[in-house]
Parts: structure tokens; C-alpha cells; sequence
């Protein structure tokens, strides 16, 4: 395996993520726009007693990430394959939408899984916090577009997706669009 075709591989990796990094981080930007917001949840508890996801998981928040993942991936997609002239065959637009959609429901299945273990919003969860969106955004890619997904670029994206996950959120934190630098 030489330099070039591991540099490729992560080029490739960091292509097919974009889109759902950018519908998990649009939230956090999302909740800074918005003056109200309705959580997903609506308030209510589990049958544990605990929030379902708690407040930080808004409608809002959900949509606009939906849309911002899905038309800058999309976008990025054309300017990569049209302009600058890489030569990949990106993901459909139905498998964009569906990462970006799965990305945001494994957030949501990430804060369900924390309020269960009864740490409260913002508290961190290593791995989970970095993995939960990522590796339902790949799950939801193989499922329709499996050609996309080769194992290689899933370990590449499970090794890279925590050290960028860790510093955009203490660069969102320095900017004040975070609580919490994690």
C-alpha cells in the first residue's frame, strides 16, 4: 500500500463524512439562531422517569441540520467531481439525505443512551459523543449505496471522526456557540 493510495483513502473517507459532519455540527450553530426551540422530545420522560433526549435535541435544531448536511454535501459533490475535476462517483443525493438523516437519529440514540445512564445534557461520553452520529450516517450509506463503503474507509473514518469531533467542538466552545469544549 503506498502513500498515495492511503492519502486517496482519506481524501475519499473525508468526502463521503462531510455530509454528516456537517448536519451534526449544524445544530450546535442552529440553537444560537433560533429564539425559541422545541425539543424533540416535547419535555417529556421515559419510562425511566428521565428525559427521553432532554433539551439540547430540538426540531429546529434536526431540520436545519437535515438541510444544511444534505445541500453542502451536495454542493461539495459538484464542486469536487465538476470543478475541481477529482475523479469520484460520490454518493446519489437519496444516500446524502439518508446519512444526514441517520447521522442526526444516531445523535438522538446517542442522547437516549446518556440520559439512560443518567448523565445530564452536556456531559461527556467518550466515543459515543464522537461515534453515535458517524456510525449510523455509514450504516444508512451501506444500505443504499453499499458500492460506497469500502471497509477501509470505515476505519479510517471510526480513527479520524474522534480527534476532529473533539477539536471543532473546543473551537465551538472558543466561539461561545458551546457550553462545553467536548
Amino acid at each position: 500500500m503506498s502513500i498515495v493510495s492511503v492519502l486517496w483513502d482519506l481524501v475519499i473517507t473525508l468526502l463521503i463524512v462531510w455530509p454528516p459532519y456537517v448536519a451534526n455540527a449544524t445544530p450546535v450553530i442552529a440553537s444560537k439562531l433560533f429564539r425559541k426551540r422545541t425539543p424533540i422530545d416535547l419535555g417529556r420522560n421515559f419510562i425511566d422517569g428521565r428525559r427521553i433526549f432532554g433539551d439540547g435535541k430540538t426540531y429546529e435544531g434536526f431540520v436545519t441540520g437535515l438541510l444544511a448536511g444534505f445541500l453542502i454535501g451536495e454542493l461539495t459533490y459538484i464542486i469536487v467531481t465538476g470543478v475541481v475535476g477529482i475523479p469520484w462517483n460520490p454518493p446519489g443525493p437519496l444516500a446524502v439525505f439518508a446519512m444526514c438523516a441517520a447521522a442526526l437519529l444516531g445523535d438522538l440514540l446517542g442522547a437516549f443512551i446518556k440520559r439512560r445512564l443518567g448523565l445530564p445534557r452536556g456531559a461527556p461520553a467518550p466515543l459515543l459523543d464522537q461515534l453515535d452520529f458517524l456510525l449510523a450516517a455509514l450504516l444508512a450509506l451501506w444500505l443504499i449505496e453499499p458500492r460506497m463503503l469500502r471497509w477501509v474507509y470505515v476505519v479510517i473514518a471510526v480513527v479520524i471522526t474522534p480527534p476532529i469531533h473533539l477539536a471543532t467542538n473546543a473551537i465551538a466552545y472558543l466561539l461561545k456557540l458551546k457550553k462545553e469544549p467536548w
